[in-house]
């Protein structure tokens, strides 16, 4: 295993004019040049919207291909005490940042694009601290680590870091199909990631090395290179680890499960239910600001559905025979109604039989034992058969699949369940929405502020949604990403879309009350 660089203990430069900031080491991570890198850092303590006391700060959000001619110039805010994510994100936050002007950070599971890199967060250098291995220095705990990569205990790290006090130990992804991209974070993915981050972080606990139990997450974000950890007075090193032919390390996220016994299911949605089911950022808009079909709504419910059942089994690393038991104490409802339902599912997303065949027989083969097994047990093809051959659609509460797969709320929780969840954990949704209502309120309230000190800006007093969405957006506050967001606070503050005879809207007339 290489050691390229010296990372010893001697004293650092903390010179904080120092060009010590290592972008090369955040590109060797964020391989992905269309995603998105969120930056944080400390600062004063401060209450948020909810009332929650904060010692952190967003940022700004950079795209990888725009982060070495943007570095100068934002570096300035990065020297001590700040944070990246791990992994990236498909957009920066619709809004600017107040502390930065810039595009603000999203900080959600929901929103990433790809993943980039597994990771653990060793927590030693606290003397003061009683769990095993938290005395040890840094260097004391590199060394422990790399000696159980050489053992096989865990994979050989792709990068070692000191992070100031403990060491980051990251493992680079790549996608199975794409060997040259990052793999996409469906949930399910997601899920295998988690699975394979708590994976390392257990392996690491049990040889004595204290590895942050909570750092298994996708959201996490980790120190800045070359940045300084204001406690321990040092800055933070990131070193690159190659083979014995000068090559780095980079797994697939199945070769990594399979180094530390995860299971990991094979098998991915058909291609129309996916398209259903991934996130709003993924879909392409032809007619921006139009409203989508309503008769789809009932296929995206189906589509979710699919892959909430996706991810379900990969947590539960694939379904049981009837009447046996999960680790969290539900049993089994049975391998052929989970592959029943998985067909409906599939079949009201809209996805062609021969898909969804293919979909049924990946998890027909992950399941514990694989089925079929018995004889007299209907194939795959046979349970596709049946589903495909009537046109009634059935009705499923979320109630009722909550039961049949023991879907607990807790459980809905941790795998960020999109619909398979009792009510309690939808209403938290809902509760959550006054949130973006003061940001929908806000921005509206810039508008009217705006519009009444720039009254000829419209050209003649009169606004409509394309010059809201273009003159405005470039360096407001609150962008407007589409005609149809536009529209609505046009009409909320006063100015109402005047219709043609075929509902098209021809212009933004100046009502009496705008300004007001």
């Amino acid at each position: 295993m290489s050691q390229a660089q010296d990372i010893g203990p001697q004293a650092v430069d903390l010179d904080e004019t120092a060009p010590a900031l290592d972008v090369e080491s955040i590109l060797a991570i964020h391989r992905d040049p269309g995603g998105y890198i969120g930056f944080r850092r400390k600062c004063a303590p401060w209450i948020d919207r909810r009332g929650t006391q904060r010692n952190e700060e967003n940022l700004f959000s950079l795209r990888a291909d725009d982060l070495r001619s943007m570095f100068p110039s934002v570096a300035k805010w990065l020297i001590d005490d700040s944070y990246m994510t791990v992994n990236a994100y498909f957009s920066a936050a619709p809004w600017k940042n107040k502390t930065t002007d810039l595009p603000d950070v999203r900080r959600k599971e929901k929103h990433l694009r790809s993943l980039t890199a597994c990771y653990a967060d060793i927590d030693c250098g606290r003397p003061e601290s009683e769990e095993p291995g938290a005395a040890l220095t840094w260097r004391q705990a590199q060394h422990e680590a790399e000696f159980l990569a050489d053992n096989g205990v865990i994979p050989q790290p792709s990068i070692m870091a000191r992070s100031g006090r403990g060491v980051y130990l990251f493992w680079l992804l790549r996608d199975v199909k794409e060997p040259e991209k990052l793999p996409h974070a469906w949930p399910e993915k997601v899920e295998l990631y988690k699975a394979c981050n708590r994976a390392l972080n257990e392996r690491l606990r049990t040889h004595r090395l204290p590895a942050d139990k909570a750092a298994i997450d996708a959201a996490r974000v980790l120190r800045v290179p070359g940045s300084i950890h204001r406690a321990a007075l040092r800055r933070v090193r990131y070193v690159i680890q190659a083979d014995d032919h000068g090559r780095g390390f980079v797994y697939t996220l199945p070769e990594l499960a399979e180094a530390l016994d995860v299971a990991a299911l094979d098998g991915d949605l058909p291609d129309q239910t996916r398209k259903l089911a991934r996130p709003a950022q993924y879909r392409k808009v032809k007619n921006p600001g139009s409203a989508p079909l309503r008769s789809n709504s009932w296929r995206k419910t189906a589509a979710l559905r699919a892959q909430d059942l996706l991810t379900i089994s990969q947590a539960r690393g694939g379904f049981l025979k009837r009447g046996m038991k999960y680790q969290d104490g539900h049993t089994s409802h049975g391998r052929k109604k989970h592959l029943e339902l998985y067909a409906n599912f599939l079949r009201g997303s809209g996805a062609d039989p021969a898909a969804a065949l293919d979909a049924l027989r990946s998890m027909a083969a992950n399941m514990r034992p694989p089925w079929p097994d018995e004889p007299g047990d209907p194939t795959p093809q046979d349970l596709v058969a049946a589903e495909y051959a009537t046109d009634r659609r059935r009705r499923w509460s979320d109630a009722t699949l909550c039961s049949l797969l023991g879907v607990s709320a807790d459980l809905a929780r941790e795998l960020d369940l999109k619909t398979i969840r009792p009510r309690d954990v939808a209403t938290e949704a809902d509760q959550n929405r006054p949130l973006q209502a003061d940001m929908i309120q806000a921005r509206r309230e810039w508008l009217r502020e705006y519009i009444h000190a720039h009254p000829n800006t419209g050209g003649g007093g009169r606004w409509t949604a394309r010059k809201v969405r273009d003159a405005l957006s470039a360096f407001s506050p609150y962008p407007w990403q589409n005609h149809e967001t536009a529209n609505q606070d046009l009409n909320a503050i006063g100015y109402v879309m005047r219709r043609s005879r075929g509902g098209r809207p021809r212009k933004a007339l100046k009502s009496s009350k705008a300004g007001k």
